[in-house]
């Protein structure tokens, strides 16, 4: 059974802002060093010879996207998406064209913007991924807390033997105090948003669990693959006018919350959601000083200490600071607390604000 790696790349990652933009969002950009995040999805993929990957993506990203793949050894395609609605439509859009593509297959379904340290235990936790999507469990990969974090859902296990936990309860966003409890209860772990299945497992769970979005991509699964991908203008009105009538539900609570037959595999794999610009710290290198940049030949640190600096293509330099973000990219430059990371959607908010009144 073909093994086919579905990334879901539709965000824009607006807390990432200048860097990422809705010209160029974060799975564009090589945050650590080693490739674009796009790239690097993609790649860490190949000890499981995958028979092909599958990008859904905004249709101005499509060029892009497909540049990226180029950059890997495995073959893929985009299907490009009319409106973004959440993650519940994305993963029913590649099923339904996985569905025309192939008999069945195994769907393993992950967002673009992740960064994994550990790549050997990450692939050998998907093969075990694998036996159980056979075996036609929806399989969810669970991230083994390191500290109480109040950012992330988590997922509950049921006690059990084997590597794979029958899945107790998906939860959400946690108070600091019940975050807490929940690293000393020692069943609960990060919700990694990567999800392993059979297509037809995945299809029947939306039959029966979101029938609206099922019935709604009927015109779809009437077509062959090669028209469900095609973006021609009649094949796009169809697509369009789905994904007009469909409501914005994620995959956790529309089908995981839900569903039969979950298990969860528990991993350690130096795994980060880079959703903000603290996170980026985990995985970069500090210097002795604790500061850390992906483009050290273009920054200078003078008596700085835990400071971050991401420089497109101007030289920086920082005298005298200390726990400061410093982002310059195209027209734009942030400075920023570290402490204060996730106000930087307001910032967004404000810029576009006063585009929008040019």
């Amino acid at each position: 059974m073909e093994i086919i790696p579905v990334i879901l790349a539709g965000g824009a990652g607006t807390r990432l802002w200048p860097l990422s933009r809705e010209d160029k969002p974060k799975q564009f950009h090589n945050l650590s060093g080693e490739g674009t995040l796009l790239e690097q999805t993609i790649s860490r993929l190949n000890p499981l010879h995958p028979d092909m990957c599958l990008i859904v993506a905004s249709r101005k990203y499509e060029s892009a996207s497909l540049q990226e793949i180029r950059k890997t050894q495995i073959p893929g395609k985009i299907l490009a998406e009319p409106a973004p609605k959440n993650t519940a439509a994305a993963v029913l859009y590649a099923a339904t064209f996985l569905a025309s593509a192939y008999n069945d297959s195994i769907m393993i379904v992950l967002p673009a913007d992740h960064y994994i340290r550990q790549k050997k235990e990450f692939i050998d936790i998907l093969t075990t991924a694998v036996a159980q999507a056979k075996e036609n469990n929806l399989v969810t990969i669970g991230i083994t807390p390191t500290y109480p974090e109040t950012g992330y859902g988590y997922i509950k296990a049921i006690e059990g033997e084997g590597r794979a936990l029958p899945v107790d309860m998906f939860v959400e966003k946690p108070t600091l105090e019940t975050a807490k409890r929940y690293i000393i209860d020692g069943n609960y772990f990060w919700n990694s948003g990567i999800f392993v299945w059979k297509t037809s497992a995945i299809l029947e769970n939306f039959k029966k669990l979101m029938p609206a979005h099922y019935a709604a991509f009927a015109p779809l699964r009437a077509m062959s693959a090669n028209d469900i991908e095609s973006n021609d203008e009649t094949v796009w009105k169809v697509k369009s006018d789905i994904f007009a009538a469909l409501e914005s539900v994620s995959i956790d609570y529309g089908i995981m919350e839900k569903a039969e037959k979950r298990v969860v595999i528990p991993g350690s794999f130096g795994w980060a959601d880079l959703g903000s610009w603290n996170s980026i710290d985990d995985i970069l290198n500090p210097d002795e000083n604790m500061n850390r940049s992906p483009e050290r030949e273009r920054v200078i640190l003078v008596d700085s200490k835990n400071c971050s600096v991401f420089s497109e293509s101007k030289r920086i330099a920082l005298v005298g600071l200390s726990n400061i973000v410093v982002v310059e990219s195209g027209n734009d430059i942030l400075v920023m607390d570290k402490n204060s990371s996730q106000k930087v959607r307001d910032v967004v908010a404000i810029v576009k604000k006063a585009n929008s009144s040019k």
